[in-house]
């Protein structure tokens, strides 16, 4: 990889174990025992189960268990496991659905010379769910009036691609699970629809071009550009618009590729309002090679070649490469970073303009009303005084260019940091009505949400800053709309 970073950021070799890493990412499924492990010293500690998965149907593996021990199948040697490394112990743990893994545990709480238990499982297909698209709604915030917004978390966009070449009618994807979730939303009756894309990284470059298609009645979507200079269109293959009504895109400095494509092809049809921070920049498109098809009886054992072959286009003619989508309405900047994305990456390839593809704008009208009540909001919210806090922390560690020498001086400095920072989140808890936090209210919320419990409602509360105010932006156009609608 250092002579392939030497080219572009994006073209990497990709171990058989990233690999394999990679694929179970993109199908949202993989076959296992359904527990989610980490590595804790010398041992695999279960951080939780997944629910209808055989660890937790087992009913004798639970959070904080230690597994000490792996045997394949019901005859086969336990093996002691202490002190390998985490991913040694995942492929001794996965397998094919139906085959038998037996696991001695030692369980949470018991000394290292503790009594041991043995769980005989059997393999079964795990679905990832924590990790594919989810539906809520923002209703009563102050501002929304009696407006209901539906909020579609997309974390990523996937695709089953081994189970669609099996012929699997109900292969896994975004756009089929989005367009659950759509109505769904509209059955419950929601005014508006906000497509939230924040740390979204990309994925399958035809999940972003059907994704587009739920939302627009046809034409292209995107426009790619090989390295002989080729230009094709990628165009809207289903005439079917699954939702009309109002669309807001949420994204951030972490939404990238797909993410950009899906963005840049809602803004530039005029048919929703993107907001939030401009994307990461990632304009390019990569392919996959096998490098075991090189090679007699080695393939899937030599790992990938991640190259970059094209670069995409928006319909507009522009690319998202490294500048990426800027939003009809932009969120202060919560990282005080302007290097974060393609921007900050060595050899980055430039921007550049294609010829605009024939498109037809849908509109959606001006803007610049909606972007002054969202200026006069963040002047007052809570929650986006305290993100602003936080990115001048950042700053101002990032911008320090000398260390001093002496322990205790280094010491003052942290501590001081350390009490600005608790200070401003005690300040927008007390604007949220919780108490302050204390020193070790902060390591049991470090150590919670480590295991996936409680604690991450901090960080979610923190997310709903960005995404509540979407709603209102949403909210505030619905409103204008139908005040529009009267006057007529």
């Amino acid at each position: 990889n250092a002579y392939t970073l030497s080219l572009e950021p994006h073209t990497s070799y990709m171990s058989p174990r990233v690999s394999e890493n990679f694929d179970i990412s993109m199908r949202l499924s993989l076959e296992g025992i359904g527990a989610v492990l980490k590595g804790d010293n010398e041992y695999t500690e279960v951080l939780r189960t997944v629910v209808g998965g055989p660890a937790r149907q087992s009913g004798g593996i639970h959070a904080g268990d230690r597994i000490v021990g792996v045997a394949q199948g019901d005859d086969g040697e336990m093996e002691d496991v202490v002190g390998w490394r985490l991913q040694d112990v995942v492929d001794k743990i996965r397998g094919p659905k139906g085959s038998v893994v037996r696991l001695r545990i030692l369980p949470d709480g018991s000394g290292a010379d503790g009594p041991t238990r043995d769980v005989r499982l059997v393999r079964n297909k795990i679905k990832l769910e924590d990790q594919a698209a989810k539906s809520s709604i923002i209703e009563g915030l102050d501002g929304m009036g009696p407006v209901r917004i539906g909020v579609i978390d997309v974390p990523a966009f996937y695709r089953d691609f081994r189970g669609q070449s099996r012929g699997e009618k109900d292969f896994r994807s975004t756009t089929r699970d989005v367009r659950k979730l759509l109505r769904e939303l509209q059955a419950q009756g929601v005014d508006g629809i906000v497509i939230d894309l924040r740390q979204n990284g990309g994925g399958s470059l035809i999940e972003a071009t059907e994704l587009t298609g739920l939302f627009i009645p046809s034409g292209p979507v995107v426009q790619v550009k090989n390295s002989s200079g080729e230009v094709e269109v990628e165009e809207d293959p289903d005439p079917e618009e699954v939702y009309t009504g109002p669309l807001a895109v949420l994204v951030d400095r972490n939404s990238a590729s797909a993410s950009e494509i899906f963005a840049g092809a809602i803004q530039d049809y005029r048919r929703g309002i993107i907001i939030g921070e401009p994307t990461f920049g990632k304009g390019t498109v990569q392919t996959l090679v096998d490098l075991g098809r090189f090679v007699r009886g080695g393939e899937g054992k030599l790992g990938r070649l991640r190259l970059t072959m094209a670069q995409f286009f928006r319909v507009n003619g522009g690319s998202t490469q490294f500048k990426g989508v800027v939003p009809d309405i932009v969120f202060p900047n919560a990282t005080g970073s302007e290097k974060h994305g393609e921007r900050g990456l060595e050899n980055a390839l430039p921007w550049a303009r294609i010829d605009a593809a024939e498109y037809h704008p849908l509109g959606i009208g001006s803007l610049k009303r909606y972007r002054e009540h969202h200026q006069q909001r963040v002047k007052q919210d809570p929650g986006f005084k305290y993100l602003a806090g936080q990115a001048e922390l950042m700053k101002t560690l990032r911008d320090q260019d000398t260390v001093s020498l002496q322990e205790q001086r280094r010491k003052e400095e942290w501590e001081a940091r350390e009490r600005r920072r608790k200070a401003q989140k005690n300040a927008y808890r007390a604007s949220l009505g919780l108490p302050a936090l204390t020193d070790e209210d902060e390591k049991t919320a470090a150590k919670e949400d480590e295991a996936g419990g409680e604690a991450r409602k901090e960080k979610d509360d923190i997310d709903l800053i960005g995404l509540n105010e979407a709603a209102r932006i949403l909210a505030d156009y619905i409103e204008n709309q139908r005040m529009a609608v009267q006057v007529r």
